[in-house]
């Protein structure tokens, strides 16, 4: 009895070293790190080996096991663009995207037109929103006009600018409807061509960007961006034409 009473301490002490020198047990290695995604712009929602994660950049996905993970990004008007990142234990990788925007917008102006009175074969008063061509709307080609420059506006109120088939000569139906901005890039987005209200005319004089739908079923946002001229009076039009058809986004 009085041997094992002496051993007993001896016994305690080893049992504490060995415990101490085991760091295996009482400080284990991580094994998983994380992802700091960001995106120019902002706002992509984050999905992590195609499961959304609910997070959107600028953010941080964590308790990612060490190795390769593709993150992709989704954003409205933008390509889906997926990067592969390679995690790190115990690190928080950053990973920074740039997306690439799926909408195909063409931009057009200043194109010059003219009222229709007064004017003639070098002064066209149409325009072709799909090419940007101005064309004189007795010409061979008023089939291709979508607008033009009236001087005698549609109900007897002079200088609109209005659709094509508003003039005897021409068959080709636009609609509008003017916005509440002057900004033709700050992103707005034009109502559908169903909802709202549109007209078949703008003046002359509109300070805010009009949009417009036609024929074809193609949106565009224009302004006018200068006039001058006396008999004929002329406009300066500017505008993004969206080349995918029924589709409302600038």
């Amino acid at each position: 009895m009085r041997k094992f009473l002496v051993l007993l301490p001896a016994i305690i002490i080893a049992f504490m070293f060995a415990s101490c020198g085991d760091d295996s047990t009482t400080n284990p290695v991580g094994t998983t790190g994380s992802i700091f995604v960001q995106s120019t712009p902002p706002g992509a929602q984050i999905w992590l080996e195609g499961t959304n994660t609910n997070k959107f950049t600028p953010d941080t996905v964590t308790n990612l096991d060490e190795g390769s993970h593709n993150i992709t990004l989704k954003l409205s008007e933008y390509r889906d663009t997926t990067v592969s990142v390679q995690v790190t234990a115990d690190q928080t990788t950053s990973r920074s995207v740039t997306l690439v925007s799926s909408l195909t917008l063409v931009s057009f102006g200043s194109v010059r037109i003219y009222e229709t009175a007064g004017t003639d074969t070098t002064q066209p008063s149409g325009l072709d929103l799909s090419t940007g061509n101005a064309y004189g709307i007795s010409s061979s080609n008023n089939d291709k006009v979508d607008i033009y420059y009236s001087t005698d506006g549609t109900g007897g109120v002079g200088f609109l600018v209005q659709s094509a088939n508003l003039s005897p000569s021409m068959s080709r139906v636009t609609k509008f409807s003017v916005g509440t901005g002057t900004d033709l890039d700050d992103g707005v987005n034009s109502p559908f061509q169903n909802s709202g209200i549109w007209v078949n005319h703008m003046s002359d004089r509109e300070p805010n960007y009009v949009f417009l739908y036609d024929n074809d079923g193609y949106y565009s946002k224009a302004k006018i961006t200068g006039w001058g001229g006396v008999a004929p009076a002329w406009l300066e039009i500017t505008w993004y034409y969206n080349r995918t058809s029924d589709t409302p986004n600038f």
